[in-house]
C-alpha cells in the first residue's frame, strides 16, 4: 500500500485538532449532564490542553534550553513531540483543575478513557504524514511512502535505498497499530471504570496500560523516527527501559493505592462555583499561554483558544447578568480584556521572514444619527442687539459614505510598517425634526498616513484634506436660523495615533 497524499502535514494538523475536539466535546457533554457550569469546564479543558501541548514539546527539549524558551522573544523551532510528555503534563492540569473547582470522580473517569481515544485519533494524522514510522517489513499490510517523506529520507540517508527511488521500502504501519491499540485501551478503561474504589485508579490504570503498549510498540518502531537520542542496553532502547520502569512504579502505586491506602489522596469536594476562582484561573492561564507562545505552532495555540475564548465570554456574560456584581462590572470586565490582548499577541505569523505586499481596501458606511443644538430663531435685531432667547432643534442625519484605500505593508514578526492613502466620498442629508428644513452636503476627502505597530505599542500620523463636515451639538450656540449654518465645515484635519 502506498501512502501518498498532497500536503500530508495538513492532515496531521487536522487530526491533531480533531483529537482535542473529541476530548473537549466528550468532557463537556458529561459535565453538562452533571450540572457543572460551562465556564469552569472550559477553563479546565483549556489548562489541560495547554499543559498537554507544552508537555509534548518540553520533554523532547534539553533541560538547559528551558530558560531560553521561557524568556526568549524569538520564535523557537522545536519539531519533536512526545505523547508521553503530553499525557503526564495533561494529568497535572487535570488534578489541579479538579482540586480548584471540586469536580466529581466522574470527570476523572471520563478523562481516563477519552484521552487514549483522542491519542488514537491523532495517530491517524501521523500515519498520513509519515512521522513516527515503523521498521522495514514484508507483511502484506506494510506501507510505502513517497520521495520527500520522512521515511524516504531516513532510508536514503541510511543507504537502504537510492535517492531517485520513487517510494521508500515497505514499513510497519505503526501509527495504525497505535490507533487500534489506543481505541481498545480506551474501551477497556470505560468498561472497568466502576470497578475501582478510589478516584485516581482509572487514570493510573490508563497510564500503566498506555506505557506497556508503548513499550511493546517500540520494538517495531524505527529508531530514526524517535524524538530522543537512541542507545541500546541489552538490545533494548533506552527509552523502552525508562517506560518499563515508570510503568512498573505506577502499577505498584496503583496496587497499593487501591488496596491499602485508607485515605483517598485525590479528594473530591462538593462542587461550588465561585467567580474568584474563575478570574484567578483566567489570569494565570493567560500568563502561561503568553510564556509558551513562542514554542507552540499556530494549530497548537488554536487548540487552546477554541476553549479559552468561549470560557472568557461566558464569564463576562455571567458578570454582566448578576446584580451582585453591578458595582464591580467595569473592573471585572477589564480583567477579562487581558487574555484577549494575549490572544492578539500570540496568534502571529509562523515565520519571522520579512514580507512586503500591497493592500487594497474597499468599504462603505450607511446609517443615521441624531443630535441636538441651540440656535437663534429671531431674524430681527433691536437697538440693544440680537435677541438672546434661543430655541432648540433636533436634527436627523442620514449618511452614505464609500471609501477606497491603498497601502504598502512591510511585516516582520510582530512589527509592521504601513504607508498608504485613503479616499472617501458620499452624502450627508440633515433634516430638522422641528423645523422640517432639509439640507444635503457632499463630503469627500483624501487621507495619506503612516503607521508603525510593534508588539506592545504603535504610533502613526497623517492628515485629511477635502470637504470635511462636523455636526454642531447643544454646546454650540448658532446665531442664525439658517440650517446651513448648523454645520462646521473644514478643509484640513491632522491626525495622530
Amino acid at each position: 500500500m502506498e501512502v501518498s497524499v498532497l500536503n500530508p502535514l495538513l492532515y496531521f494538523k487536522l487530526f491533531y485538532v480533531l483529537a482535542f475536539l473529541f476530548i473537549f466535546l466528550t468532557v463537556l457533554y458529561h459535565s453538562i449532564k452533571r450540572g457543572y457550569r460551562i465556564q469552569s469546564i472550559l477553563l479546565m479543558l483549556s489548562s489541560i490542553t495547554l499543559l498537554t501541548v507544552v508537555g509534548t514539546r518540553l520533554v523532547t527539549i534539553p533541560f538547559q534550553e528551558w530558560i531560553h524558551i521561557l524568556f526568549s522573544n524569538e520564535e523557537l523551532i522545536y519539531d519533536n513531540r512526545s505523547a508521553l510528555g503530553g499525557l503526564l503534563f495533561g494529568l497535572v492540569g487535570l488534578i489541579i483543575s479538579q482540586r480548584l473547582f471540586g469536580f466529581h470522580k466522574s470527570i476523572l473517569d471520563v478523562y481516563a478513557w477519552a484521552v487514549p481515544v483522542g491519542l488514537g485519533i491523532q495517530k491517524v494524522g501521523c500515519f498520513i504524514n509519515g512521522c513516527c514510522f515503523g521498521k522495514p517489513s514484508e507483511l502484506i499490510w506494510a506501507v510505502q511512502y513517497p520521495r520527500g517523506s520522512q521515511v524516504h529520507y531516513s532510508q536514503w540517508s541510511s543507504h537502504l535505498i537510492n535517492q531517485d527511488e520513487a517510494f521508500s521500502m515497505f514499513v510497519h504501519p505503526v501509527q495504525l497499530y497505535e490507533t487500534f491499540g489506543l481505541l481498545l485501551l480506551g474501551y477497556i478503561i470505560w468498561r472497568t471504570r466502576n470497578y475501582w474504589k478510589k478516584n485516581l485508579s482509572p487514570i493510573l490504570l490508563s497510564m500503566v496500560m498506555f506505557l506497556i503498549f508503548r513499550f511493546l510498540i517500540e520494538f517495531i518502531r524505527d529508531p530514526a523516527s524517535s524524538q530522543f537520542e537512541v542507545t541500546y542496553i541489552y538490545g533494548i532502547k533506552n527509552l523502552q527501559w525508562i517506560i518499563f520502569i515508570i510503568s512498573c512504579v505506577l502499577a505498584l502505586l496503583l496496587f497499593i493505592y487501591e488496596n491499602y491506602l485508607k485515605l483517598d489522596k485525590i479528594k473530591v469536594s462538593e462542587y461550588n462555583y465561585t467567580l474568584k476562582v474563575d478570574l484567578l484561573y483566567i489570569l494565570v492561564l493567560s500568563t502561561c499561554i503568553y510564556i509558551f507562545s513562542n514554542l507552540l505552532t499556530r494549530y497548537e495555540i488554536l487548540s487552546v483558544w477554541i476553549k479559552f475564548i468561549p470560557a472568557i465570554l461566558i464569564t463576562l456574560y455571567y458578570i454582566l447578568k448578576k446584580i451582585e456584581y453591578r458595582t464591580y462590572r467595569v473592573t471585572l470586565s477589564f480583567v477579562l480584556i487581558i487574555p484577549l490582548f494575549v490572544f492578539a499577541q500570540t496568534y502571529e505569523n509562523d515565520s519571522l521572514s520579512t514580507k512586503k505586499f500591497k493592500q487594497i481596501d474597499i468599504g462603505g458606511s450607511f446609517g443615521k444619527f441624531y443630535n441636538e443644538l441651540r440656535y437663534n430663531p429671531q431674524t430681527q435685531t433691536s437697538d440693544c442687539g440680537s435677541s438672546t432667547t434661543y430655541d432648540y432643534d433636533y436634527l436627523k442625519n442620514k449618511y452614505s459614505i464609500g471609501g477606497l484605500g491603498f497601502s504598502q505593508v512591510t511585516r516582520k514578526g510582530f512589527k509592521e510598517n504601513k504607508l498608504g492613502v485613503n479616499l472617501h466620498g458620499g452624502n450627508i442629508k440633515t433634516t430638522g425634526i422641528s423645523s422640517n428644513v432639509e439640507e444635503s452636503n457632499f463630503v469627500y476627502g483624501i487621507n495619506p498616513y503612516y503607521k508603525y505597530e510593534g508588539k506592545w505599542v504603535g504610533i502613526g500620523a497623517g492628515f485629511q484634506i477635502g470637504n470635511l463636515i462636523l455636526r454642531k451639538d447643544i454646546e454650540d450656540v448658532i446665531e442664525s436660523s439658517e440650517l446651513s449654518y448648523k454645520t462646521k465645515k473644514h478643509n484640513f484635519f491632522p491626525e495622530f495615533y
